[in-house]
C-alpha cells in the first residue's frame, strides 16, 4: 500500500513540475462547472414527482458519486482526461425506476420511510451495476460487451434519449405523460410556458453543437438563457420569492449542514420495502446492461480522441471498483462522460490530471458553499441541457444511423423505440434482445457454410500414384463431390447445406456421385438442432446409395452430433476420417477397384516404369544400381533436415509423410502407394529433407542414391537418361494434380 501511494504522490508531482498549473486550473474550473450542472439536472430528472422534494439529497448523492469515482479515476485510470459525471444513459432509467418503485409503495409510507427506500433502492442499483462492470473487467469479458449487435446498442440509446426528452418535459411541468389526457395538458396556456421555451433552445443547441465548441456553447447557454429568464421576471414583476414557489426554480434547497458522504449505514434498512423492488428487479439490471454499454462505447470514443491505447478491461474494473464505493458513501452511478473528457481533453491537451483534481474541488466548493445559486438556476435551463441531450441520442442513432447500417439492421432501432414509447423502456429491452437473436440468425443463415464445393477429378489427395491410375482418376473422379464446410453450423446454416447438397447430386450433371465428402476440419462448431439435417442428410444420400462421408470432426462437433442421433457407426453409409486427405483416399481407392483389375492394383515399381519407358531395352539392369530393402510398419525412411541423397521405389510396401506444425504436433501430409516413387524433389535439388517418411505397412522398397546414379551415367548412359526421363514425368505429374487441386479450392 505504502508503495502504490507514493507511486501516485510522484505521478502527481511529476505532473505539477512539467504541466501549466494555470492552464489545469482553468480547465478544472471549466470542466468542475459543466458536471455540476450535469449532476444536478440528472438529479432533478431523477427525482421528480411525489419524490421531488428530495432533491436536495438526490444532488448530494450525486456529486458524491463525482467525488468519489473522480478520485478512483484521478488515481488509477489508463487516461488523463477521464471526467465522471452523474451517468446520462442511465439516469432516465432511474428516474424510471423510482417512479415504479414509488408506485408500487403503500400509501401510507411517511416521507422518512419513502426517503429510505428510494436511497436504498438507488445504492442497490449502482452496487449491483458496478458489481456487473467489476466482474466483466476481473473476468476480461470487456470485448463480448462488442459482439451485441451495433444496431441494438443504437436502439437502446435512442430509447433513452426519447425517456431523457420525455423526462425533462415531465420535470418541468411536474406531468406524468402516461395517458392522452396527461399530453392534451401540455398545450394549456399555463404548461406550455413551462416547457416549450426549454424545448426550443435546446433544439436550437443541438442545431448549433456541429458548428461551435460544444463546451462554450453549453456555459454560454447556461449564463445567457438564465439572464434573460430573470430579466422577463423581473419586467412582469415577478420576484424571486414567487419564482421559488410557482416551482419555476431549482430551490430552494433546505439549509443547514450539508454532508457529502452520507454512507448506506445510515438508511433505516429496517423502512425497505424488499417486494416491489424485486417485483422491479428489471430496471436495475437493464441499468447495469445501460451502464455496461455506456462505458465501453465511453472507452472506445476517448481513446480514439486522445490517441491513447486503453485496456477496457482494466477500465472496467476500476469503474466498478468506484462505484462499489460511491453506492457504499451514498452515491449513485458515475462513469466517465465522453462529452466532458473529450472537452477536457481540448482545453489541455497535456496529460496532468491536476485538471480533474481542480474539477473536483470546484464541485466540492459548490456542494458545500454554492448551492444557494444553484437553487437559483432556472428548470428551463437545465430542462433544456436535457432536450439537447436527449435529442443528440435521437439523431444520432434514429437519423444519422440509417447511414451507417443496412435496411436490416437499421430497422431494429426504430423496432426498439416504437416498443420503447408504446409499451415501455423495460419491455424494449427485452425487444431487444429478440431482435438481436432474430438478426443473427437471419444474418449468420446468409453466411456461407461451403467454403467451396470440388469435384474429384480435380482435387486429389496427396498420395502418390502411377500414372495409369491417375488417368483412370482423372476419368472417373467425378464419382467423389467434395463440400468444404466452415464456421458455426446451426439449424439456418445446416439447413443451407442441407439443400445445396441435395441439388447437387440430383443435378443431372452429376449422376455418377457415389461419395459425398464433408469437411469439417473449418468448422468450429455446430448446435444439437443442425443434427437432425446432417441425419436427413444421410437417409437421402443412402436412398441413392451414395456414402456420405466426413472428415476432420473435432471432437466436440462429434459429440454433439452423436448426442444428436447421426450414427457414425452402424450405417454402411456413413464413413468417418480424420482428415480430408484420408477421405479422399477411401473414395479413390475404391474407385480404382471398381475401374482396374486387382493385378493392375498390385503392380511394382518396375512394371509400372516398364510401361512407362517402352523403348529401354536395358531397364532390367537398373537392379544393379539399387539397394533393396524390407521394411516393417513404422519404419523410418527420411528424417526432416537430413541430407536428400536417394530416391526411394515402393515395391510392394505404402509409406507415408510427415511434417512438424507449428504447435510442434506431427502431421502427415501425403503417402505413396506401391509401385510408387518417394522423395524424387529433395533427390533433384540436393536440399534437405522437408518431411518425415515411414513406411505404412511391411514390404519391400529399393532405393537410388546419388552416388549410384553418377555410376550409371558413365557405366549406361541410355538407362539413367530413362530413369531421368520417368523422375522428371512422376514430378511433372504431381505438379499438375497439384495445380488442379489449388484451382479447385481457390
Amino acid at each position: 500500500m505504502a508503495t502504490q501511494l507514493s507511486t501516485v504522490v510522484e505521478r502527481l508531482a511529476s505532473q505539477t513540475r512539467d504541466t501549466s498549473i494555470i492552464g489545469a486550473l482553468a480547465t478544472g474550473l471549466f470542466v468542475g462547472l459543466m458536471i455540476v450542472i450535469l449532476s444536478v439536472t440528472y438529479a432533478a430528472l431523477i427525482f421528480t414527482g411525489d419524490i421531488a422534494p428530495m432533491l436536495s439529497q438526490g444532488i448530494s448523492m450525486a456529486i458524491s458519486s463525482l467525488v468519489i469515482v473522480g478520485a478512483f479515476l484521478m488515481v488509477f485510470s489508463g487516461s488523463a482526461f477521464f471526467i465522471p459525471q452523474t451517468d446520462d444513459d442511465t439516469a432516465p432509467v432511474f428516474a424510471l425506476l423510482l417512479s415504479l418503485l414509488v408506485a408500487s409503495f403503500p400509501s401510507n409510507l411517511t416521507s422518512a420511510e419513502l426517503f429510505a427506500n428510494v436511497f436504498a433502492a438507488i445504492a442497490i442499483a449502482t452496487a449491483f451495476s458496478a458489481l456487473v462492470l467489476t466482474v466483466f473487467g476481473v473476468f476480461k469479458f470487456g470485448s463480448f460487451v462488442q459482439f451485441l449487435p451495433y444496431s441494438v446498442m443504437g436502439g437502446y440509446f435512442a430509447a433513452v434519449g426519447w425517456l431523457l426528452l420525455t423526462g425533462s418535459i415531465g420535470m418541468l411541468t411536474n406531468i406524468e405523460m402516461d395517458s392522452v389526457a396527461s399530453l392534451a395538458r401540455l398545450v394549456d396556456s399555463d404548461v406550455l410556458v413551462r416547457w416549450l421555451p426549454a424545448v426550443i433552445v435546446g433544439l436550437t443547441l443541438r442545431a448549433l453543437s456541429s458548428r461551435f465548441s460544444k463546451g462554450v456553447l453549453l456555459a454560454t447557454t447556461v449564463v445567457c438563457f438564465t439572464a434573460v429568464f430573470y430579466v422577463v421576471a423581473w419586467a412582469q414583476g415577478i420576484e424571486l420569492s414567487a419564482l421559488y414557489q410557482q416551482g419555476y426554480l431549482m430551490g430552494p434547497f433546505v439549509q443547514g449542514e450539508r454532508d457529502l458522504i452520507t454512507p448506506v449505514t445510515s438508511i433505516n434498512w429496517s423502512a425497505f420495502q424488499a417486494t416491489p423492488f424485486l417485483m422491479n428487479f428489471g430496471g436495475t439490471a437493464t441499468i447495469a446492461l445501460i451502464s455496461l454499454l455506456s462505458i465501453v462505447l465511453c472507452i472506445s470514443a476517448v481513446s480514439l480522441a486522445t490517441r491513447e491505447d486503453l485496456d477496457p478491461n482494466h477500465e472496467l474494473r476500476l469503474n466498478g471498483l468506484a462505484n462499489l464505493a460511491a453506492a457504499a458513501g451514498g452515491g449513485m452511478l458515475a462513469l466517465p462522460s465522453v462529452s466532458v473528457s473529450k472537452l477536457s481533453f481540448e482545453l489541455h491537451s497535456s496529460t496532468s490530471r491536476l485538471a480533474t483534481l481542480f474539477g473536483l474541488m470546484f464541485a466540492v466548493l459548490v456542494f458545500y458553499f454554492g448551492m444557494t445559486a444553484i437553487g437559483m438556476l432556472p428548470k428551463m435551463v437545465l430542462g433544456a441541457l436535457l432536450v439537447y441531450i436527449g435529442s443528440g441520442f435521437v439523431v444520432e442513432w434514429l437519423f444519422a444511423a440509417y447511414k451507417k447500417f443496412g435496411p436490416l439492421e437499421y430497422s431494429v432501432i426504430p423496432i426498439i423505440l416504437i416498443v420503447s414509447i408504446t409499451i415501455g423502456f423495460l419491455p424494449s429491452i427485452v425487444a431487444g434482445v429478440i431482435a438481436a437473436i432474430i438478426l443473427f440468425v437471419i444474418k449468420y443463415s446468409q453466411t456461407r457454410v461451403v467454403r467451396y464445393e470440388a469435384s474429384g477429378k480435380t482435387l486429389r489427395s496427396n498420395l502418390a500414384r502411377d500414372t495409369q491410375q491417375n488417368m483412370l482418376l482423372s476419368e472417373h473422379g467425378d464419382q467423389t463431390r467434395i463440400f468444404k464446410l466452415q464456421g458455426f453450423l446451426f439449424f439456418g446454416t445446416a439447413g443451407t447445406l442441407y439443400r445445396q447438397v441435395l441439388d447437387t447430386v440430383k443435378n443431372p450433371a452429376n449422376e455418377h456421385v457415389r461419395f459425398v465428402i464433408l469437411d469439417f476440419s473449418q468448422v468450429i462448431g455446430v448446435d444439437s438442432s443442425a443434427t437432425l439435417n446432417f441425419e436427413k442428410l444421410a437417409q437421402r444420400l443412402a436412398e441413392r446409395n451414395m456414402y456420405l462421408i466426413t472428415a476432420g470432426l473435432k471432437p466436440d462437433v462429434l459429440a454433439i452430433l452423436r448426442r444428436g442421433g447421426l450414427n457414425l457407426d452402424n450405417n454402411a453409409y456413413l464413413s468417418q476420417h480424420e482428415e480430408l486427405d484420408r477421405a479422399l483416399e477411401w473414395c479413390e481407392q475404391d474407385i480404382l477397384q471398381a475401374q482396374a483389375n486387382e493385378a493392375q492394383l498390385r503392380r511394382g515399381i518396375f512394371e509400372r516404369m516398364a510401361d512407362a519407358l517402352p523403348q529401354s531395352k536395358n531397364l532390367h539392369r537398373l537392379t544393379h544400381y539399387l539397394v533393396k530393402r524390407d521394411v516393417v510398419t513404422g519404419d523410418v525412411l527420411t528424417v526432416i533436415g537430413e541430407t536428400a541423397d536417394e530416391v526411394f521405389f515402393l515395391e510392394t510396401c505404402t509409406a507415408s509423410a510427415f511434417i512438424i506444425d507449428s504447435d510442434g504436433q506431427e502431421r502427415r501430409v501425403s503417402g505413396a502407394g506401391r509401385g510408387a516413387i518417394y522423395g524424387e524433389i529433395g533427390f533433384f535439388l540436393g536440399i534437405p529433407r522437408t518431411a518425415n517418411v515411414r513406411a505404412d505397412s511391411p514390404g519391400e522398397l529399393y532405393s537410388l542414391s546419388a552416388q549410384a546414379l553418377k555410376q550409371m551415367e558413365r557405366e549406361e548412359p541410355e538407362l539413367a537418361a530413362a530413369i531421368t526421363h520417368y523422375l522428371a514425368q512422376v514430378v511433372t505429374e504431381r505438379l499438375v494434380n497439384t495445380t488442379q487441386s489449388l484451382q479447385a479450392v481457390l
